[in-house]
């Protein structure tokens, strides 16, 4: 069974609901646990902070689990094999496209992440999905790896109802998730491309 958590983004934000967010992604688990943390929406100059911070809240909701933490590889065929021996993979959240662009090089990503806890946040959210809108300035509806069949609105909030609307429209019909920064939700046994 997969399990997909996507997460509206601001995971950096100290909040009972990152908290919560981090806790699901090891939830069900016993023993050890491999951890892939993939970064490849931000510039590799932040990767090495990104990795000691969420290193050390992974650390902090688990104690009594043995963890690995592994910074992923940008390089295609080191990535695969990452992916492979890993049990959760967490993309965090940044730059869509960048982390699109790599993403794209993997062959058979779908199939990769089957059987694993997949955590998202904002763009590693997006990228999952069929279509997606960031609810940032001067965002457009985009088209995701289509991992999911959803639509996901991440960094929502109530004001913008027009952009929701136009999102719910767009394309084929799909189920709309709309996630606020620091809230997530599970999917779970979801078909994979």
């Amino acid at each position: 069974m997969t399990k997909y958590i996507l997460h509206g983004g601001a995971t950096g934000t100290q909040s009972e609901d990152n908290t919560n967010f981090f806790l699901e992604m090891t939830k069900g688990v016993a023993g050890s646990l491999t951890i892939l943390c993939v970064y490849f929406s931000r510039p590799k100059e932040e990767w090495l902070s990104l990795f000691a911070q969420d290193k050390k809240r992974f650390s902090s909701v688990c104690p009594t689990k043995k963890l690995h933490c592994i910074l992923a590889d940008d390089q295609s065929n080191f990535f695969k094999e990452q992916l492979q021996k890993s049990d959760v993979v967490y993309m965090r959240g940044g730059k869509t496209d960048m982390l699109m662009e790599t993403l794209r090089q993997v062959k058979n990503l779908g199939a990769l992440l089957s059987g694993k806890v997949v955590g998202g946040s904002s763009a590693g959210a997006c990228v999952l999905s069929t279509y997606f809108y960031t609810g940032t300035p001067g965002s457009r509806i985009r088209e995701g790896l289509g991992i999911l069949p959803i639509k996901l609105f991440v960094h929502y909030n109530t004001d913008r109802q027009d952009e929701l609307e136009a999102l719910e429209n767009h394309g084929t019909h799909l189920p709309v998730y709309k996630i606020p920064e620091e809230k997530f939700f599970i999917l779970e046994q979801c078909v994979s491309k």
